[in-house]
């Protein structure tokens, strides 16, 4: 049977869509206690809608959401994005107060986001206690995944990232997996392969872009996460711990204190992390390590010196 376009029913309770159906509209979640189930139905963006799934709390409590077996293709912006849509600049200096009024406990699994012009999946920041499985994400203009700053205690398990970030234009190239401030993650059983700048890159963002008034200074570091059990393939640099520390960030327009007269250089964080179990295959650097007390275990594939 063909595939043809139909129109989306509203999404909230228990909503399935027909698999031989191609959506082009954006899925749009606003009501906690939701299951989309697309049972392989297409959305597709055509490279001129910004996003296929938005999971959106809109400032309120959000929670309970599961989403599974869609194939998200060629959003110009995000495949899929959680997100409480509060700017920056409105955030409570209240952590608690945030992350009560952002998504939680939402479960992607299962799906397929390919083509997006910008980051692939995006658990935006105060995001927590979420889960992405058994999908993949590739083919995205900048980094498949992205845990904003102020998320923690979500889980990327089981997932194929590969061929993002490999940005054009002489922009630079995104890693598989950018952990920006976040903390207390789960990252196993995943494979990276071909990504432009690398795997997993775990930093602090300096408060880019500080003088439009749209950034935020980072208060948590992208601590106490564990990465284990991944298989990495292809990549410049497989984990690298405190990305951003050594990296001239003068073209940043950084928030932060900078830790050089010249204003170059600015104290990157990603420590207590643990790191162990993970495969590397055809990398030039396997681990970088930049951060402090990160416990760093056994891996394979690697020449060893005695």
């Amino acid at each position: 049977m063909h595939s043809h376009e139909c129109e989306l029913p509203e999404v909230r309770g228990n909503t399935t869509l027909s698999p031989h159906c191609v959506y082009k509209e954006a899925v749009i979640i606003t009501s906690s206690n939701t299951t989309l189930d697309c049972r392989g139905a297409v959305l597709e963006g055509d490279n001129e809608r910004p996003f296929g799934i938005l999971i959106n709390s809109k400032g309120k409590p959000l929670s309970d959401v599961t989403v599974r077996n869609c194939k998200v293709l060629n959003f110009t912006h995000s495949g899929i994005r959680i997100t409480s849509d509060i700017a920056a600049n409105k955030l409570s200096p209240n952590h608690e107060k945030n992350y009560r009024r952002t998504p939680t406990r939402i479960t992607l699994e299962n799906v397929e986001v390919t083509g997006s012009g910008r980051v692939g999946i995006y658990f935006d920041d105060y995001v927590t206690h979420s889960t992405l499985s058994h999908s993949i994400v590739r083919d995205s203009y900048m980094s498949g995944i992205y845990l904003e700053h102020s998320s923690r205690n979500n889980k990327v398990v089981d997932n194929q990232i590969i061929d993002n970030g490999h940005e054009r234009f002489g922009k630079g190239k995104r890693e598989g997996l950018a952990v920006d401030s976040s903390a207390y993650n789960l990252i196993e059983g995943n494979r990276f392969e071909s990504n432009g700048a690398g795997g997993v890159f775990l930093y602090k963002n300096c408060g880019e872009h500080f003088s439009t008034g749209k950034s935020v200074i980072r208060w948590q570091h992208s601590d106490y996460n564990v990465i284990r059990n991944n298989t990495f393939v292809n990549e410049p640099v497989g984990i690298w711990l405190a990305s951003r520390q050594n990296r001239d960030l003068s073209g940043f327009d950084c928030g932060d204190k900078p830790r050089d007269s010249s204003g170059k250089y600015f104290n990157d964080y990603a420590d207590n992390n643990v790191v162990e179990g993970n495969k590397f295959e055809k990398i030039k650097n396997n681990i970088q390590n930049e951060g402090d007390d990160n416990i760093i275990k056994s891996h394979m594939h690697t020449s060893l010196n005695f």
